[in-house]
């Protein structure tokens, strides 16, 4: 059996790497440094995927989170890359 894609599951939201460009803007824009954005792990499923699509991830990029809102149309939230 071949590898699962975890990304096109209904229940995985849509996930991409912020560009080093936009980080800087994203947290002044949301007032929090990035070491106190919530973390994922370098391990999660998800940036495994992601990984064979945009190259190697390094801890402490930024992984933006975009879900489907009923009121907002569109959430985004946003994680850190951590080894652990």
């Amino acid at each position: 059996m071949g590898k699962i894609n975890v990304m096109k599951h209904a229940f995985v939201p849509e996930h991409r790497p912020v560009s080093k460009e936009d980080e800087e803007e994203i947290l002044e824009g949301m007032n929090v440094p990035k070491d106190k954005l919530p973390k994922i792990l370098k391990s999660d499923p998800v940036l495994q995927q992601l990984e064979g699509v945009h190259g190697k991830i390094e801890e402490g990029r930024i992984i933006k989170i975009v879900r489907n809102s009923s009121t907002a149309g569109e959430a985004n939230a946003y994680r850190l890359v951590v080894d652990r």
